[in-house]
C-alpha cells in the first residue's frame, strides 16, 4: 500500500497509517477549519489643530512612527533635528518646518515600491546622478522608488534604490554643504525619520 498499511480493528473502517519515511500523513478532519489572523495596525500621528501657520509641530515631541501608506499624505521628520523634507525655492532640502516651502509629501506606489509626491508642484522627490534628493521628475520611476524600514529602537529608516541594493537617506558633506542624498553606509549619517500624517 503507497501510504503505509491499514487499521481496521474498531469500527471496521480502514484508516491509512504511515511513518515520518513514507508519504505525507493523513489530512485531520477538523470541524472547524477556519484560519482567523489579527492584523496589528500601528499608531497614527495627525497633524491637526495647529499651533501656529508657520510651525505645523509647536512644540511637540517625536512620536510613534507612522509608516507611509499610499494615498495618504505626509511631513517627512528627523526624528533627531525636528527638521523635515522640504521643496525651498525648487531644491529638496531638510530644514525647520517654519521656514517657507512645501512639506507635504503624497505617498504613491508603482510596481510595489513607495514614492513621494510634492502636493505644490506634483513632482516626484528621487535623487540625481550625484545621488543628491532633489524633486523634479514628472513620473515615479527607478530613481524615485522608496523603501521604508522600521527600526526596533523607534523611527524608519529611508531607503532609496542603487542597482540591486538599498541605500539609506541621509545627510552628505559636499564643498562644506550638507546634502540630503542617498548614502552608501546609513551609519552616522543615516537619519531616523518619521512620517506625520497630514
Amino acid at each position: 500500500m503507497l501510504f503505509g498499511k491499514s487499521d481496521s480493528s474498531t469500527s471496521g473502517v480502514s484508516t491509512p497509517t504511515t511513518s515520518c519515511h513514507e508519504a505525507d500523513p493523513p489530512m485531520l478532519n477538523h470541524d472547524d477549519d477556519s484560519t482567523i489572523y489579527t492584523a496589528t495596525t500601528p499608531p497614527e500621528t495627525v497633524a491637526a489643530d495647529l499651533p501656529d501657520d508657520r510651525d505645523p509641530f509647536g512644540d511637540a515631541e517625536a512620536s510613534s512612527p507612522l509608516v507611509p501608506w499610499p494615498d495618504s499624505t505626509f511631513i517627512i521628520r528627523s526624528v533627531s533635528s525636528g527638521q523635515v523634507i522640504m521643496l525651498l525655492g525648487g531644491q529638496t532640502v531638510l530644514t525647520q518646518p517654519g521656514d517657507r516651502g512645501s512639506i507635504d509629501w503624497a505617498c504613491v506606489e508603482t510596481k510595489g515600491w513607495l514614492g513621494f509626491r510634492n502636493t505644490v508642484s506634483g513632482k516626484f522627490l528621487g535623487h540625481d546622478a550625484k545621488g543628491n534628493l532633489c524633486c523634479s521628475a514628472e513620473r515615479h520611476q527607478k530613481w524615485e522608488y522608496f523603501c521604508v524600514r522600521m527600526r526596533p529602537e523607534g523611527g524608519c529608516v529611508l531607503l532609496m534604490t542603487h542597482f540591486e541594493r538599498l541605500w539609506h537617506v541621509g545627510i552628505k558633506v559636499e564643498q562644506g554643504v550638507e546634502k540630503l542624498a542617498k548614502i552608501e553606509d546609513g551609519g552616522s549619517n543615516g537619519v531616523v525619520w518619521e512620517f506625520v500624517k497630514v
